[in-house]
Parts: structure tokens; C-alpha cells; sequence
């Protein structure tokens, strides 16, 4: 199951051509269900499956490249040495925001 199509991700994550075709679908499939994992639940009988809107999309191909890092990283999930280490998050605070937008609140003054 996937929003976003292997040509897709390779027209928009260059790393993403170099990657075998059996592992492109692992990392994609696996950010299809972190990101539908993330959100709400549906009523029975549907299925986020058939309803990729451009957010949605987005969110798989980060959170795939997200997973991609963090094999790459190995190391506990950190990129770097020492002071310079970049913890990697399961799902991080920009796919979320792709898939639950928070609304602005009108503010009183």
C-alpha cells in the first residue's frame, strides 16, 4: 500500500534512484504505515488506502527518507559524532504536521 508511486519518490528524492527496487518499496511501505498509524481512526469499512491527498504523499516520501537515514546512521538512530549527533525521530514534527495540520487559534489582545 502506498500513496506516493516508486517514480514519484525518485522524481523527488535523488537518493531514491540508487536504491534497489525491493528496498525503495520496503522504506516506502513502511512510511505508508507510520504515517496511517498517525492518523485518525477511520469509520469501518474505509480505508486511507484510496485517499492520497498531496500532504498525505509528502508525508510518505519524508518518513521514508527519514527511515532511509536512519539505517544509514545505524548508530542508535544518530547522525554525527560527539557534540554534532542528529537524533532521528520516529515520525518527525514535519510529517505530522503533513498529516494533522494544527489550525491557527484566534488570539485576543
Amino acid at each position: 500500500m502506498s500513496w506516493i508511486t516508486d517514480e514519484q519518490a525518485i522524481g523527488l528524492w535523488a537518493d531514491a534512484e540508487n536504491l534497489e527496487p525491493d528496498v525503495l518499496q520496503l522504506l516506502l511501505a513502511s512510511a505508508y504505515e507510520d504515517c496511517v498509524a498517525f492518523l485518525p481512526e477511520l469509520p469501518e469499512g474505509e480505508d486511507y488506502e484510496d485517499k492520497p491527498t498531496p500532504n498525505r504523499v509528502l508525508a510518505q516520501l519524508y518518513q521514508a527518507k527519514s527511515r532511509y537515514n536512519a539505517l544509514l546512521a545505524g548508530n542508535d538512530g544518530q547522525i554525527g559524532a560527539g557534540e554534532n549527533t542528529i537524533t532521528l525521530f520516529p515520525l518527525d514534527w514535519q510529517v505530522k504536521q503533513l498529516l494533522r495540520p494544527k489550525r491557527g487559534r484566534p488570539t485576543f489582545g
